[in-house]
């Protein structure tokens, strides 16, 4: 028989404990997060101060941690162009049995500068999922939605199937000035067009928008078996918007493979958030994006600087603080293309992404488990070494379009995330539900004690990941 799986997995386990000796501790991170999250940085949104605060800082780190520049073009800053779309002005309303009704505080931002929706159908689609928006009944109509996870999805999805516009329904909680500070922005790559005219709501607005069913559909639409249905009655829409270009970066450091240097592990996190987020007057307008996403880049950050000081692995490692992420994936979608024309073959992502929400002794879960074998079985292996339990359950796998991750996935590039944060999904979709994209997303209400384990993790990954013979990749 032949020894070599169990020599590999022998090495995988010592290098493991060698790792979890050279223990990232909370407070390593949590130094990090300090700065990141502060409100000097004004929740690190890409095209504003903060946001070149923040690309400033993660360059100096990957620096000072010993990493060499990354860019595909051998700079530390991979460029993104970008254009940022805003809504000035908007009316809408809705004609029904003669009878025409006015909508207020609708926020909109239109597929160009000036837009004008007159006498489209209405349809209802609820919280329904994207693959389930059937092309036939949306063309030429606006499609009424919940507000929820994957917006964007969605709204590619309507523009595909020759949608007018959508309008997503907001809490009745939100105010008109909160729907315009989160919402009332988007942002496209330099040269692109929206996809359509995308306008919120309160839902304060349902019973104007959507009749006398308003209440029946409101409840009937968060089934997952819901499917759209038409609405009597017309609607007008019309939207101002402004456009200002900008460019913001990827930050890419990288450790040289001693052995294939055209091969490459790539660890990925992003740097940004979304800013500004209250209107002016609130207590606290700063969204500070401490768990999503400092956290993550804090352990980028540490994890590089432990590889960088150890042995040189044979594999290159490669390290992306991405951009633009809470934007729709941009700037892990421009790096994964930009990458596609060069020598360097990615083997395999490892992205880490709102990892200080969980407690240590927290088992270590995958989104994307079941897509790499491979991979999966390291992660496993790596992770009982180091003394964690394994979630080997699927259910994180709903986040797989959802994170930076997907940008390589879609390429067919082997792309995960090995974390504590998906393996208790009661207690992410607690965090989704509470502080997300929220002010107190702050320093003082995270748990780093997990994110440090998920940091050691990634470094005995990326160690595994980089020797060929612990990971093959064929």
């Amino acid at each position: 028989m032949s020894l070599r799986p169990i020599l590999g997995l022998a090495a995988l386990l010592c290098s493991a404990s060698a790792v979890h000796a050279q223990q990232i501790t909370p407070q390593m991170l949590r130094d990090h997060v300090a700065v990141l999250a502060s409100d000097a940085y004004e929740g690190r949104e890409p095209g504003t101060p903060g946001g070149d605060r923040a690309e400033a800082y993660v360059l100096q780190a990957f620096a000072d941690a010993g990493l060499k520049p990354g860019a595909p073009d051998g700079r530390w800053r991979q460029e993104v162009s970008l254009t940022a779309i805003e809504a000035k002005s908007a009316t809408a309303s809705v004609t029904r049995g003669g009878r025409t009704i006015p909508l207020t505080g609708v926020v909109a931002i239109g597929a160009a500068p000036e837009t004008s929706i007159k006498g489209a159908g209405i349809v209802y689609a609820g919280g329904i999922e994207a693959d389930a928006i059937a092309p036939a009944p949306v063309r030429g109509k606006v499609v009424v939605m919940t507000l929820g996870p994957g917006r964007a999805g969605k709204v590619k999805v309507l523009a595909k199937a020759g949608a007018a516009a959508a309008i997503f329904m907001a809490p009745a909680t939100i105010s008109e000035a909160d729907l315009r500070e989160n919402f009332g922005r988007s942002t496209v790559r330099d040269g692109e067009a929206a996809p359509l005219p995308v306008a919120y709501a309160s839902e304060a607005q349902a019973a104007s928008l959507l009749g006398d069913r308003a209440k029946t559909l409101a409840k009937a639409g968060t089934a997952k078996d819901f499917r759209s249905v038409d609405i009597d009655g017309t609607l007008d829409l019309t939207a101002t918007t402004t456009r200002r270009r900008y460019t913001t970066a990827n930050i890419v450091g990288m450790i040289p493979g001693r052995i294939r240097p055209n091969e490459a592990v790539l660890l990925s996190a992003h740097w940004d958030h979304i800013g500004i987020c209250r209107a002016e007057g609130a207590p606290d307008r700063i969204c500070n994006g401490a768990a999503d996403n400092a956290s993550g880049t804090a352990i980028l950050i540490e994890v590089a600087r432990v590889l960088a000081k150890g042995p040189p692995p044979e594999r290159s490692i490669y390290f992306v603080a991405t951009t633009a992420e809470e934007k729709g994936l941009i700037g892990a979608d421009a790096y994964a293309a930009a990458v596609a024309d060069t020598p360097l073959k990615i083997v395999a992502n490892l992205n880490i992404d709102t990892t200080a929400i969980i407690p240590t002794g927290t088992p270590v879960a995958i989104v994307g488990r079941g897509n790499h074998p491979k991979i999966d079985a390291i992660v496993d292996a790596t992770a009982r070494s180091l003394g964690r339990k394994v979630d080997t359950n699927t259910e994180a796998n709903i986040m797989i379009q959802r994170q930076d991750g997907w940008a390589f996935g879609k390429r067919g590039i082997p792309a995960i995330m090995a974390t504590g944060s998906v393996s208790d999904m009661k207690r992410l979709f607690a965090y989704l539900d509470g502080p997300y994209h929220k002010p107190n997303d702050d320093l003082a209400n995270i748990d780093l004690s997990g994110a440090a384990e998920d940091a050691d993790l990634h470094v005995a990954l990326a160690r595994s990941l980089a020797d060929p013979t612990r990971y093959p990749a064929n």
